[in-house]
């Protein structure tokens, strides 16, 4: 019989643990009864698993995978056809399956056991969807051919060595899948990437193919939360993209295991299969007393594992027992400590040396009739013999008496860190109270708050890293970062040093610019930086992006350059002295006027309201928050630091971390925030960015109300509403109100110039509004010319000339102008025969007839 056996219970058991030292020795996870989904994403849906414990490498074969479905009922007298796959360590079910239907297979599957004791294994009924078999290794050389009506077993596999091409009939037809059309490609290679295991739990699943868990269907993906001294800056709204910095780690540290995943040394690497295997015939020519003695060996290691297996019903509530063996001291105390938190008993340690350990419980037994306390009688006592490497239990006496208490000295801070990394992985900025409660209630003992502390920084230290020697790490880091980003310039300031002779420097700030981002700054030809400063907590406080000192550096460094405050700050401490809505409105509206004259108008007003918060705010030189006196050669008129403010707010988790993980941290915010920048700027239609458009948009709906009126020589005078007029230059790209120029976007009345540029005919200058004109140095006020007013109403109506009187002639015909009309029917002058109103006729005229004065009727005679 077979010395594998299938798990009675889904209890998972260490078996890195219990296989340790034993490099052939391994376990299977059996996935049956189910089917994977389409690619990507693909899943096992609707199986059931079973552990298959106990397992050689070196004797398994496919047959042991045929005699363990036979047992789980899965081979039946109508020989359904079955594909076994297996899925590579830390790999994915896209990526990660191969096939397991030759020895070739098997032996691929063996370089994994050595340092991996879990193997999936995946079962296929009736047909296969996947291009395991045809990537399986050397695929030319294998020729698989089902062996129909076999004796013993219901599926057998005759391997046989063939140097022509593979066959079609031996490999499953892939083309012929049920809607193929639907099924996404697959890739013909396998990449050698470790992914995330995308293996749905099988238990969710009833046999009517119905999901019982919470999520959703098997083959749907998953659907996916004023303050009144506040500066609205409308101009300058910033819509920053959501840039996710959930997923971002970095732990740098040797001596800090991370926790999250293994470390390479355990991963193996497929690329690295080493030589080709040969086979040595005459090893196998001659006799066998080696092999009797390995098997023997093997028998006997097996045996020896079966009786811990036998164990496995009392490991669920008992981790101990005789003969148990441990790879060390150090294993076997942590399990003690591990029983005395879960039990909750007082267990101590009584000896230890290089080759004992004893450990007793101190748990007391109270005696109500005596009122003396007993002694628990719990022990163990693991020792070794110095030939020998393994520790054995020798003596156990698993029996408590003793009662529980809440207060267990093994429950100290480094266990609980241990535990709760996971949590602070998730959540880093989990408050110490709520983690206190959740230890209490997880382990039901009184957990203090300073040790609930010392376990936050201690799992804190695991995840991100220490602090203190990272900045011995620091250099390595810039140089990483230098050669990966050319261009990138890092300068590292330290503290002076007495003696040179040192080896150690103090480290005193770090300067770091992207090479990429310097050359985004030249290419976009915004001459205009932002700084701020925003503190770093942890146990070396700082600043990152400090501004201390900039303006005697600014004015040494650049001397032409502006240097603006941030109107926030200054109405911070103008609140000192002056409170309220107007004295927040009124400084508003003197630096948001963009020109000069608008600019001292405000002021005026203030100057009435209060002359001495006018005095004050007079002290501040304009031209560094007012932005009627900014230059255009930044084309930004920010009033506010609110655009650093936000990047520091986004930056505010990667503060906290050591000096490493903070710089990392900034630099993959960057990354992240321009390729996100970059994919909304693709989404808009039109050369200009969202923002841009959104601003200009405005600004054209604004520019409907203005006329513009072109005056040669590229210039505009552009009139609107409530007395608006301003000269335009097409040409230079300026307009008098200075909008164009701060911003480098044109104005309403430099849009509606622009609409009229097509329509030009004059060449006479313009002028501007009247709320542009200068004031008059002459003190004297002009009046009104006097004036006579005649005797009578005026006249409105001009005097006609003799000229106008006489005939003209228009072309070839005789002008009828000021020449009498007479009426056909009554012979009267000044009307014709459409307007007569029956006048009396006069006699003899031309009419031919006569009019009888009178209001009565008269007949007419000849």
């Amino acid at each position: 019989m077979a010395p594998w056996r299938i798990r009675a219970t889904m209890d998972e058991i260490d078996v890195a643990r219990r296989y340790a030292g034993h490099s052939t020795i391994f376990s299977v996870r059996l996935h049956h009864g189910g089917q994977f989904t389409k690619f990507s994403g693909r899943k096992y849906i609707k199986g059931k698993q079973n552990y298959v414990d106990l397992l050689d490498i070196d004797t398994f074969s496919i047959h042991d995978i045929d005699e363990m479905m036979e047992e789980l009922g899965h081979i039946d007298s109508d020989q359904t056809l079955l594909y076994y796959h297996f899925l590579r360590p830390f790999g994915d079910l896209d990526f990660g399956l191969f096939a397991l239907g030759s020895d070739q297979d098997v032996h691929h599957l063996g370089m994994y056991v050595a340092n991996h004791k879990l193997i999936d294994v995946y079962i296929e009924h009736g047909k296969t969807n996947l291009h395991t078999y045809s990537m399986s290794p050397n695929p030319s050389k294998v020729k698989i051919v089902e062996i129909k009506e076999p004796p013993a077993c219901s599926k057998q596999l005759f391997l046989e060595w063939n140097d022509s091409p593979i066959e079609h009939e031996s490999v499953p037809d892939l083309t012929k899948v049920e809607n193929d059309s639907h099924l996404d490609k697959e890739p013909s290679l396998v990449d050698h990437i470790d992914f995330e295991m995308n293996v749905e739990n099988e238990d969710d699943y009833d046999g009517s193919g119905h999901n019982n868990g919470s999520g959703s269907d098997e083959f749907d993906d998953d659907s996916e939360s004023q303050d009144s001294d506040f500066f609205i800056d409308e101009d300058n709204l910033i819509h920053d993209v959501d840039v996710d910095m959930k997923d971002f780690h970095m732990n740098i540290d040797k001596d800090v295991e991370w926790v999250g995943g293994s470390s390479e040394s355990n991963v193996p690497e497929d690329t690295q299969q080493g030589d080709l295997e040969v086979i040595n015939t005459e090893v196998l020519l001659s006799g066998s007393s080696s092999d009797e003695a390995n098997d023997g060996k093997r028998r006997k290691t097996i045996r020896a594992i079966q009786r811990a297996y036998e164990n496995d019903a009392a490991l669920v509530s008992e981790p101990f027992y005789i003969f148990q063996t441990f790879s060390s001291s150090k294993d076997f105390k942590t399990q003690v400590k591990l029983h005395s938190i879960r039990t909750r008993r007082e267990i101590q340690l009584e000896k230890n040396d290089t080759n004992r350990v004893r450990f007793v419980c101190k748990g007391t037994i109270p005696n109500l009739a005596t009122n003396e306390e007993e002694k628990c009688p719990w022990v163990i006592y693991c020792s070794k013999w110095k030939r020998d490497i393994d520790w054995m239990v020798k003596t156990y006496t698993k029996e408590h008496r003793c009662l529980q208490t809440r207060k267990v000295k093994a429950c100290d801070y480094k266990f609980l860190s241990e535990h709760i990394v996971q949590v602070i992985e998730t959540n880093p900025k989990i408050p110490i109270r709520a983690l206190q409660e959740q230890l209490q209630r997880e382990y039901q003992m009184d957990i203090s708050h300073m040790k609930t502390f010392k376990a936050k920084q201690q799992a804190l230290k695991h995840v991100q890293g220490d602090y203190a020697s990272q900045y011995r790490l620091l250099r390595d880091y810039v140089l990483e970062v230098q050669a990966r980003n050319p261009d990138t310039m890092v300068k590292i300031d330290v503290e002076s040093e007495a003696n040179p002779t040192v080896e150690t420097r103090t480290f005193r700030r770090i300067y770091v610019c992207i090479g990429a981002l310097k050359q985004g700054f030249a290419a976009g030809r915004k001459d205009f930086l932002g700084i701020d400063g925003a503190f770093v907590k942890g146990p070396y406080p700082g600043q990152v992006l400090s501004a201390v000192g900039l303006l005697s550096a600014i004015a040494t460094l650049f001397p032409c350059a502006e240097h603006r405050y941030c109107l926030c700050h200054i109405h911070d401490n103008m609140k000192k002295n002056w409170r309220g809505k107007v004295f927040k409105d009124l400084p508003w509206e003197c630096a948001t006027t963009s020109n000069v004259q608008h600019f001292h108008q405000a002021m005026e007003k203030l100057k009435k309201l209060n002359n001495d918060a006018y005095e004050w705010l007079k002290q501040i030189p304009p031209q560094s928050w007012a932005r009627s006196h900014f230059t255009g050669r930044a084309h930004c008129d920010a009033l506010t630091n609110n655009l650093y403010e936000a990047f520091n707010s986004k930056i505010d988790d990667g503060r906290d971390a050591p000096i490493v993980n903070c710089i990392e941290f900034i630099r993959e915010y960057i990354i992240k925030k321009i390729v996100k920048v970059d994919k909304e700027i693709q989404k808009v239609v039109g050369p200009l960015t969202p923002t841009a458009t959104t601003i200009l948009d405005k600004i054209k709906s604004k520019a409907e109300q203005y006329v513009a009126t072109f005056c040669g020589a590229g210039k505009y005078q552009v009139a609107g509403p409530w007395q608006d007029q301003f000269i335009v230059d097409v040409g230079q790209q300026s307009c008098m109100c200075k909008r164009w120029e701060l911003t480098g976007i044109p104005c309403k009345h430099g849009v509606a110039a622009i609409w009229d540029m097509g329509r030009n005919s004059k060449d006479v200058s313009p002028i501007n509004g009247r709320s542009m004109w200068e004031k008059s140095a002459i003190p004297t006020t002009l009046l009104p010319p006097k004036h006579h007013v005649p005797i009578g109403r005026p006249k409105k109506k001009r005097t006609i000339s003799i000229m106008e009187k006489e005939d003209f002639v228009r072309g070839n015909t005789s002008s009828r102008a000021h020449r009498s009309v007479t009426c056909m029917k009554c012979n009267n002058v000044g009307h014709n025969a459409r307007t007569c109103k029956g006048q009396r006729p006069i006699v003899g005229g031309g009419g031919g007839q006569s009019q009888v004065k009178g209001k009565g009727k008269g007949k007419a005679t000849t």
